[in-house]
């Protein structure tokens, strides 16, 4: 059945010479893997540049319940790229939150609230001048909202330090290693305090940034139950430092 949704491109693999097994977040009907045959030919209808991580899409289907790869129809961009492209702490965030994505979005059904998130977020990022070095802080911990571990703001005096296993600040440090001490808990409640168009006025250290993602990536292996082994992480510390 012929069916337009958008698309938010997550993971492209290279299939025989010419074709691609492209993953796609779809509004319709979530996660989604598609062949795409032919891409570098002169007569394709779909081009290889189209499917680059994060490309917003408006795609014309075949969609078939329960078929392994989908087929696609027509592909053209949503939203053209003004910035991301362009400059480098932009584009290495989308490698690295497009991998975080593919290996945390399992679900082959419809997330509006989800969807609509994740490609609002990608046009801010494409718009953002000042605060793109948190962006990606930012992003996975409101990501945390629609996965179901989010963290409880209750970071008060008595409450200085942030229990990864019960996802909230408490009294003393616990007795397990899986806590934040009182200078990342501090962190950790600004951090939640703050959204893409504050992003500018958390002021953060080369030092303080890496430890924050550390810990987020941490927490969500943590909560996921399985180990993320991102190939982008050391990239993405190193420019975003």
């Amino acid at each position: 059945m012929l069916q337009k949704t958008r698309g938010i491109v997550l993971h492209s693999l290279k299939y025989g010479d010419t074709g691609l097994i492209t993953t796609i977040y779809t509004e319709l009907h979530g996660r989604l893997s598609f062949i795409m045959q032919g891409i570098h030919g002169k007569k394709s209808a779909v081009k290889a540049n189209l499917l680059r991580q994060f490309s917003l899409l408006e795609m014309e289907v075949d969609f078939k319940q329960g078929r392994d790869l989908q087929r696609v129809k027509e592909l053209k961009i949503h939203t053209p790229f003004q910035t991301i492209p362009y400059q480098i702490a932009k584009s290495t965030q989308v490698l690295f939150l497009a991998e975080i994505l593919n290996k945390v979005l399992r679900e082959e059904e419809a997330n509006p609230e989800l969807f609509e998130f994740i490609f609002s977020s990608i046009l801010i990022l494409d718009l953002m001048e000042d605060g793109v070095s948190n962006f990606h802080l930012i992003f996975l911990i409101q990501l945390t909202r629609f996965l179901g571990f989010a963290p409880t703001n209750n970071y008060a005096p008595e409450y200085r330090f942030f229990d990864m296993i019960v996802g909230k600040f408490v009294l003393m440090p616990p007795e397990h290693p899986r806590h934040l001490k009182e200078t990342g808990s501090s962190t950790l409640h600004e951090l939640l305090q703050t959204n893409y168009q504050n992003s500018p006025d958390l002021k953060l250290t080369s030092e303080l940034r890496v430890s924050m993602l550390t810990f987020l990536l941490d927490y969500y292996e943590l909560h996921l139950g399985n180990k993320l082994s991102l190939k982008s992480l050391e990239i993405v510390r190193d420019i975003l430092h």
